[in-house]
């Protein structure tokens, strides 16, 4: 495989990020290959790895990228999970472990996407129910007042809570999803050593 080409399906490995990562990774491995030399471009080849195993560690590194400062978000942190797993299915490994790598992240999903459209569905529930409890507290206020106001204020409690628990929705998933994409770079990071250790071995 040719510098060019080993650049080539390393761009298109890379197509699920912006622009101007692309670029970025693309010019230092072309520097890389550079500064190597064209007569050594095998020796630079077999030391990086596939392009396959290279755009892993890219888009894992990137996806990881500024979630631990304050101004991370919940959509980062899910967009840090989504990029990680794309790296993992991307990973050059065998079919069975494979398999149980996906059984592994499908079930990690559930468990906390689960945990987390409960709590939204509770939160907007409470909100919403809210609402339409202040609604009915207006319309019955001509026919019996004391009602009305039960219902107001009983719309008015439910709506509050929901509303304070917005918040706290939004930073346990933040929390969440970010737990969850440092776990799964941790797991990237095993395989991909395990990964190079049997190429060390073959090369042996």
């Amino acid at each position: 495989m040719s510098k060019e080409e080993y650049l080539k399906v390393l761009r298109q490995k890379l197509k699920k990020l912006p622009n101007e990562e692309i670029n970025a990774a693309l010019d230092f491995y072309n520097e890389y290959f550079e500064e190597a030399g064209e007569e050594n471009t095998a020796e630079v080849i077999a030391k990086l790895g596939s392009p396959s195993l290279v755009s892993t560690q890219i888009l894992a590194e990137y996806a990881l990228k500024g979630l631990d400062n304050e101004s991370s978000t919940a959509k980062k942190g899910l967009s840090a999970v989504w990029f990680i797993i794309l790296a993992i299915l991307a990973s050059p490994i065998a079919l069975p472990l494979l398999l149980f790598v996906i059984i592994l992240i499908f079930t990690l999903v559930l468990i906390c996407g689960t945990f987390l459209l409960t709590f939204f569905l509770l939160t907007f529930s409470l909100a919403l129910g809210g609402i339409f409890s202040i609604v009915a507290g207006f319309a019955v206020i001509a026919q019996h007042w004391q009602t009305s106001l039960f219902f107001i204020g009983i719309g008015l409690t439910a709506s509050g809570i929901g509303i304070l628990l917005y918040p706290p929705l939004i930073l346990v998933t933040k929390n969440m999803s970010n737990s969850l994409a440092k776990w799964l770079k941790r797991l990237l990071d095993k395989i991909m050593y395990k990964r190079k250790e049997g190429l060390k071995n073959e090369n042996l």
